[in-house]
């Protein structure tokens, strides 16, 4: 027999599947969002959620305004931090 199986390594390049010689098939590795990114992006949701909780008991539960003000001037930090971030991407 001489036939080839399809997935034969010494394939010439007229032979090979389309997908895999053109460059617009997926995107950049460096264009794709990963799980790490996933991960500091709910990190920060995160931390702004919990300062903003902070913020809100430090005011109600013992009456320091000082305090709230200083967690939710953390709080808003860190979400212009995030806009400036996702901008500069």
């Amino acid at each position: 027999m001489d036939s080839k199986p399809p997935d034969s390594p010494d394939r010439t390049a007229a032979e090979a599947p389309k997908h895999v010689l053109s460059a617009a098939a997926r995107p950049h590795r460096g264009d794709t969002i990963g799980a790490a990114d996933v991960g500091d992006v709910l990190l920060k949701f995160a931390v702004v959620l919990l300062c903003s909780i902070n913020a809100v008991l430090w005011e109600v539960y013992t009456e320091a305004p000082f305090m709230a003000a200083l967690w939710a001037v953390i709080a808003v930090w860190f979400l212009i931090w995030m806009i400036r971030e996702v901008r500069n991407r």
